[in-house]
């Protein structure tokens, strides 16, 4: 994978695109540019997927419409239906329906894909929660069968993408399995399943085709394998607080496929903001102070390491990092309380992402031996900028096990849309984040790993249109718990 492979995954404060086309574009493919502005989408689901339906999906569309004037049409429709197909959408009943049983006429009463794509301009759908009640594997994969078992799961998903892509016009969007509380399953089975998504995630799911993810599943488990008790009803079906909390990331997920964002924008989606959804990157919303450096925040208490439960990166008040923490484009000035990091980007280095045109990089140093991140949840930064603009927050890893002058490396990035005005707080949960790599060395001789370990390096990229931007950032810092939350957070 080339270096515009380096990939996504924070959520912010109204921050109105995790990934704005005008700074890295969406891939190629045609099904991947912006759609017009009416367009309808079907939800396919069963009870699960009521829940986080009724957690106000139908009413943020309605909001979303009136405020940035698009005209989304959502419906949703329980699939397939208890009868006469019975109340079963796993991959195997996908396939059997979608694949096996496709064309013109429908299937036990059931709508095929040749009929649902002359309908809907967007297709979701999603899997019951027994999906995730994984048994072992035989040896003899079978396509056919309707056992639980990844060698039968991959070998329907693999027909399935196959058959979705046979219809480029139309966009799928598929939810990542939800999840079992660990007194409904166990340790073997939870592992088979997170295998099993993972492997969707990482290798089913590929960019620049009609097909997209949102991974439900890691905001149930945040990363593990289980889902997480407070968000439980009582059995693995979400209750209603988890529902209305993630209801705005499902319908901004389906926004940012629908625009053309799909393969750069979260996978867990993200909070947007109807009244500034259509604005262009080089607009400015509001007015602005000269500098945003020069406005009140809080300033942390102390400094921390890897054992800690913070560990304070850069917080602007000790200038002797200056030197040592990173490379160039980076000053400190003096705020009304305290210090910020000055991010001048047209003093760092560019490089050149082919399509997605020149960018602007600034980096910290690499140090001697890489720092151990494994234990760190989340990071979370502060940040101000005078105009409407993309930063790339890039988590570079290169390996200590091969020489410091191999090419090799890899990254878990996110994109944040900074809005000018106030300080903004941004949250980033390490197990939500995704792989891009420059080659594959450094990542094995890592031990292949689904989330920051071993920090090398922060990156902060932009365009190189924005490099004389005014930006300020501060309080970088990695933690261990939820202390980060800041003004507004998505995991």
């Amino acid at each position: 994978m080339s270096r515009v492979s380096v990939i996504v995954a924070i959520a912010a404060f109204l921050f109105t695109a995790h990934r704005e086309p005008t700074t890295r574009p969406s891939a190629g493919a045609a099904s991947q540019r912006a759609s017009p502005a009416k367009v309808r989408i079907i939800f396919l689901h069963h009870s699960t997927g009521m829940c986080i339906w009724e957690g106000g999906v139908a009413e943020w569309f309605d909001a979303f419409n009136r405020g940035a004037a698009t005209q989304y049409e959502i419906v949703e429709r329980a699939f397939p239906a208890e009868s006469p197909y019975g109340w079963n959408n796993y991959p195997f009943d996908y396939w059997n329906l979608w694949v096996r049983h496709a064309g013109e006429r429908p299937f036990k009463g059931e709508p095929t894909l040749e009929m649902l794509a002359k309908d809907f301009d967007v297709v979701v759908f999603k899997h019951c929660f027994p999906v995730s009640a994984i048994e072992p594997n035989t040896g003899t994969p079978d396509i056919q069968s309707d056992d639980k078992r990844i060698e039968n799961y991959q070998l329907q998903y693999n027909a399935l993408r196959q058959k979705l892509r046979a219809f480029p016009k139309t966009k799928f969007i598929v939810w990542t399995g939800a999840a079992l509380l660990e007194s409904e399953t166990d340790n073997a089975s939870a592992l088979r399943a997170k295998t099993f998504f993972d492997w969707v995630r990482t290798s089913w799911d590929v960019r620049g085709d009609n097909i997209f993810l949102w991974d439900f599943r890691a905001l149930e488990t945040d990363g593990g394998l289980y889902l997480k008790p407070d968000a439980s009803s009582g059995d693995a079906h979400p209750n209603p607080a988890f529902s209305r909390r993630v209801a705005p990331l499902f319908c901004g997920r389906i926004v940012d496929v629908v625009t053309g964002r799909g393969d750069g924008s979260p996978l867990i989606g993200r909070l947007l903001s109807p009244q500034v959804a259509k604005v262009d990157d080089s607009s400015h919303s509001k007015p602005i102070p000269a500098d945003p450096s020069r406005s009140e925040r809080p300033v942390p208490q102390g400094d921390g390491d890897s054992a800690s439960v913070q560990w304070i990166v850069d917080d602007a008040e000790r200038e002797d990092r200056l030197s040592s923490r990173w490379e160039a484009g980076v000053r400190y000035v003096p705020a009304s309380s305290g210090h910020v990091i000055r991010l001048d980007f047209s003093k760092a280095r560019e490089a050149d992402w082919g399509e997605y045109g020149k960018q602007r990089i600034i980096s910290t140093r690499r140090p001697a031996k890489n720092e151990d991140i494994s234990s760190f949840e989340r990071i979370g930064f502060r940040v101000r900028c005078d105009r409407s603009m993309e930063l790339v927050i890039t988590l570079i890893t290169r390996s200590d096990a091969i020489s410091r002058d191999a090419p090799s490396y890899f990254g878990f990035s996110g994109y944040v849309q900074a809005a000018p005005g106030d300080w903004q707080s941004v949250v980033l949960n390490l197990s939500a984040m995704e792989l891009g790599m420059e080659g594959d060395r450094a990542y094995e001789a890592e031990g292949k790993p689904m989330r920051p370990m071993r920090l090398s390096e922060i990156q902060i990229v932009t365009n190189k249109k924005n490099e004389h931007a005014i930006v300020a950032m501060d309080d970088i810092v990695f933690s261990r718990s939820t202390s980060l939350s800041g003004n507004k957070a998505v995991r």
